[in-house]
């Protein structure tokens, strides 16, 4: 065992003038013999998950994510973290070169591993656009013809709709069905 342990792997660059931002970046904390620091990280989706277990997608819009090309992101569902990963991960990214630096060369991930990973479609027409040119008034009379409901001003920023209001409107709806007739 003890030739295990003596086997020293080197974290620093093989190059020092390509990665500049050296000093300041995460794996001088590994060079420095500081490698137990696993970072935290946080997550947003837990309570539209939370949401879709209690109440789940009717099939119809079950049906629009699938013609959208989206359905793999909602079939991968909430996915597990694993911090221990993630640090490793971001300890090898570099900004300069956007790759991870591992022992075997540098990698990337590419639009087709996200293709492959979520199965979905890469070819056609971006989902998002630059959508400056709406007023709130406009994002109001698109969100009362697709999701039947009109979102207060302050529901937005600037072009997106709070996913808070979309919540409650949700709930809304769900406690007008349950006390209904």
């Amino acid at each position: 065992m003890t030739g295990y342990s003596a086997y020293r792997l080197d974290p620093g660059p093989l190059e020092p003038s390509v990665l500049t931002q050296q000093l300041t970046h995460r794996s001088r904390d590994i060079w420095n013999g500081s490698v137990n620091m696993i970072l935290n990280t946080r997550r947003c989706d837990g309570k539209f998950w939370d949401l879709v277990k209690k109440y789940p997608i009717h099939p119809r819009v079950l049906k629009m994510i699938e013609l959208s090309g989206l359905y793999g992101v909602y079939r991968s569902n909430r996915p597990s973290i694993d911090r221990s990963l993630i640090t490793s991960l971001v300890e090898r990214w570099r900004p300069e070169t956007h790759t991870f630096h591992f022992r075997t060369g540098e990698a990337t991930i590419t639009l087709q591993d996200v293709e492959v990973l979520y199965g979905l479609p890469v070819n056609g027409d971006p989902v998002l656009g630059d959508e400056s040119i709406r007023t709130i008034g406009d994002w109001q009379n698109i969100c009362q013809r697709l999701l039947c409901f009109i979102p207060r001003p302050q529901d937005f920023n600037r072009s997106s709709l709070k996913v808070t209001a979309l919540n409650a409107h949700m709930l809304e709806q769900l406690q007008i069905g349950v006390s209904g007739p």
